[in-house]
């Protein structure tokens, strides 16, 4: 215990040391640009220094990274999704498959579309941090019965996955929900599926 409160601290006072130099630096720089007002060019080089010897550490560029692929994620499927359930209804099977990879992807998840038939009960592979999910997606006119809880717990066995999760535009019977709170399926229904592509 007492040793990770001495690295607690060691990791606190680096921070501390690192969050002031930054500032002492940009408080310098802007000095220099109010000072020189032709060298801005060398102003925003100065400016750009700490980012820069920042991404030296792997851990900032592994953050850095994370945060603008999640950022241009929201920003490039934000618009272009629908977001009236009605649109949904009317798509085929695989158009469905390929509408849920950008809507996961909003979610933080790595997304893969799987080759359609052959897919041994997975339309889409999903990754989050070291855990992988197989998704079943089913864009019914009815109610969604045990068989594609079935078709998705096959699948992760194959897949070698962590999870399961069935994604639907309409809702899912009694027997299908005890299958799959047995079988600790996640179940996306309608109403849940509302909220995650607004």
């Amino acid at each position: 215990m007492a040793k990770l409160v001495r690295r607690a601290k060691k990791n606190i006072q680096t921070y501390l040391i690192a969050a002031f130099s930054v500032y002492i630096w940009y408080v310098g720089t802007f000095d220099f640009i109010k000072e020189n007002p032709n060298e801005v060019s060398t102003g925003l080089v100065m400016l750009s220094l700490p980012f820069l010897v920042a991404l030296t550490f792997k851990s900032v560029r592994k953050e850095f990274f994370g945060l603008f692929l999640f950022l241009k994620s929201l920003i490039r499927y934000k618009s272009i999704l629908p977001t009236d359930l009605r649109e949904i209804d009317h798509m085929d099977g695989f158009e469905f498959e390929r509408f849920l990879k950008p809507v996961f992807e909003r979610h933080g998840y790595l997304a893969e579309v799987t080759q359609g038939s052959g897919d041994f009960g997975a339309d889409l592979i999903l990754h989050k941090g070291r855990k992988k999910y197989v998704v079943q997606a089913k864009r019914y006119n009815s109610n969604i019965g045990v068989s594609a809880v079935q078709q998705v717990v096959a699948a992760v066995n194959y897949y070698k996955a962590t999870s399961a999760i069935v994604v639907t535009n309409q809702y899912f019977t009694h027997p299908a929900i005890e299958l799959a709170k047995v079988n600790k399926v996640i179940l996306i229904d309608r109403d849940k599926l509302s909220k995650m592509i607004l």
